[in-house]
């Protein structure tokens, strides 16, 4: 237990990079290295957490945690990973709401901004590739944009929706759809309440269970909720959290700990908003790993599960390209008008992460682009004042 606890509070500290990455750090640790797992095991493990909702590299994680120390030592695992992501957002977001009308920090968002849709766009690319390779999935993707963009569905209801059109047309039967269309009543009770930390921890809650697709794949239901629907935070927020959670260690949705600061904030509680929001967020991960490990063979060998997840993953590029545009705004039109040099410095970012040979890393582009943000505030002749 004790190898278990400091690998992982390591672990967590250099899981910088996204899921490939983290996975394998851990591949390193416990195949070639530790040997707690063998290559084959390892790729069952991994294919177990892509069904599952949530972020991978935790479920993964878990995982090994359960393997090598039993419940306790999943539950040890996923919480090492997870707590230097809340211990850096939560510093980054304290700094944020005391510090955030300086010019200095203003400068560095606003260089923050353009990079932070160029992840998203890139995101949405890689995801593109993968997924749209005929006319149904390019055909269900368009629907599912239209839906939410210009019909305004739910994002849940989207999302299950275009499921269950690529379970039906795998042929295979609906009731392995059901569990998620049995969670959604559940999922929605606590929507009539007023009371902010309830709020919060029913809409994380919501999140974790319904995170197909991996962080960015969520984005949109996270600015459904929090921008559109309850109005903790704007759209600067929101990509601004993008940025910031490119920044920090452990998985990319943990940006959700920083919203939940912001809207516990208001209501003059932020440090029960970011524990609210990291609770209830990665407690999904947890039950399901750990209540599934047994049966994660029968899991990932169903058709009709493979067929869901394929239909819901071509809902999740049209949801994606929707939540994209009002950040576009925010990121190239804070003033109303088109900023050109943002404009420029998005094309760049994206061009780095996507089409350039050596592609850099997510985390120098970010503070690449913050670090000409800071050069706009300390010489606003050279890009224009500083108005964001």
């Amino acid at each position: 237990m004790r190898e278990l606890f400091w690998y992982f509070l390591k672990l967590g500290w250099l899981a910088f990079g996204g899921p490939v990455g983290q996975i394998g750090l851990m591949h390193l640790q416990v195949v070639e290295r530790q040997k707690w797992l063998d290559e084959e095991e390892f790729v069952r493990a991994l294919n177990f957490c892509h069904v599952l909702p949530g972020p991978e590299a935790l479920q993964l994680a878990i995982y090994i945690g359960y393997r090598k120390g039993g419940y306790a030592g999943g539950a040890l695992a996923g919480v090492l990973f997870i707590l230097p992501g809340f211990m850096t957002l939560t510093a980054l977001a304290f700094i944020y709401v005391r510090f955030g009308k300086t010019a200095q920090v203003l400068g560095v968002l606003w260089g923050f901004r353009p990079v932070g849709l160029s992840l998203l766009l890139a995101a949405l690319v890689r995801i593109s590739r993968a997924t749209l390779k005929d006319t149904f999935s390019v055909l269900l993707s368009c629907i599912a944009f239209v839906a939410f963009f210009f019909g305004h569905a739910p994002f849940l209801l989207v999302l299950l929706g275009c499921g269950l059109v690529g379970l039906v047309r795998g042929r295979r039967s609906a009731a392995l759809a059901a569990l998620p269309v049995l969670l959604w009543p559940a999922a929605g009770a606590a929507e009539s309440t007023g009371q902010r930390l309830f709020d919060i921890s029913s809409f994380f809650l919501k999140v974790g269970l319904f995170s197909f697709g991996g962080a960015y794949a969520v984005l949109p239901y996270i600015r459904e909720g929090a921008v559109a629907g309850y109005g903790w935070i704007g759209d600067r927020e929101m990509i601004d959290a993008l940025a910031l959670g490119e920044t920090t260690p452990g998985p990319l949705i943990s940006i959700g700990i920083f919203v939940g600061y912001l809207a516990g904030n208001a209501r003059g509680v932020p440090w029960l908003g970011a524990v609210a929001a990291t609770f209830w967020l990665f407690l999904p991960s947890f039950v399901f790993v750990l209540g599934a490990a047994r049966h994660m063979d029968w899991l990932t060998s169903r058709p009709g599960m493979k067929a869901f997840l394929k239909g819901v993953t071509c809902g999740v590029v049209g949801l994606m390209f929707s939540v994209s545009i009002p950040l576009a705004k925010v990121a190239f039109m804070a003033s109303g008008t088109v900023d050109w040099i943002t404009v420029v410095l998005g094309l760049a970012a994206f061009a780095a992460l996507t089409f350039w040979k050596w592609r850099l890393n997510v985390v120098a582009v970010v503070l690449a682009g913050g670090a000409l943000g800071l050069l706009r505030a300390f010489a606003p002749g050279l890009f224009g004042g500083p108005e964001l």
